[in-house]
C-alpha cells in the first residue's frame, strides 16, 4: 500500500489486490457496496439516478453528505459531494501483473461551514481520512482476495 503526496484536505492511496480488475471494478462501481468496504461509511441511501446520501463518521461527529456520481466506467467511479462537504472522490482500478490490479483512491474534502471545517482540521481530519482510506483499501483487498472468481 502506498500514499502519494498530499495537499491539505486531499488523500491519495493505492493498494495492490490479487483479484481480476474487472471484478474489483464491478464491485466498487456499485456505490451501495461502499458501506461494506469503506471504513467510516455507516450507510448508503440511493436518492435518485446516480445520487446518494451517505452517513459518515467524522472526528466532529456524524455527517450525512449527498453525493452525485460524475463518472462510472468498468474500472472507475468518481463522485462529488453536493451538500455538507465540498470535494469528492475517485476509485480507479488498473491491471497489475497477470491476475491482479492496482486500486487507487483519491479524495478531496472540506466542510462547507467554515467553523466546522476549522474544528475538523484542529482535531486532525486529514490523519483521520488517510487512516480510514488505508483501512478501506485493506478491507477491499481482503474482500476481493477472499472471493474466488
Amino acid at each position: 500500500m502506498g500514499i502519494k503526496g498530499e495537499a491539505s484536505g486531499t488523500v491519495a492511496i493505492e493498494q495492490r489486490i490479487d483479484a481480476p480488475p474487472e471484478k474489483v471494478g464491478a464491485y466498487i462501481g456499485d456505490f451501495t457496496n461502499a458501506k461494506e468496504w469503506m471504513v467510516g461509511v455507516e450507510s448508503v441511501q440511493k436518492t435518485g439516478d446516480g445520487s446518494y446520501r451517505l452517513a459518515l463518521e467524522s472526528p466532529v461527529g456524524r455527517v450525512e453528505p449527498e453525493t452525485e456520481i460524475l463518472e462510472h466506467t468498468p474500472t472507475s467511479i468518481r463522485w462529488a459531494y453536493t451538500s455538507t462537504i465540498e470535494g469528492g472522490g475517485q476509485v480507479a482500478v488498473v491491471p497489475n501483473g497477470d491476475t491482479g490490479c492496482l486500486v487507487t483512491y483519491t479524495g478531496e474534502f472540506r466542510f462547507k461551514r467554515g467553523l466546522i471545517d476549522r474544528a475538523a482540521r484542529m482535531v486532525g481530519i486529514e490523519r483521520f481520512a488517510r487512516r480510514n482510506g488505508e483501512r478501506s483499501l485493506s478491507r477491499l483487498k481482503h474482500l476481493m482476495e477472499a472471493r474466488r472468481y
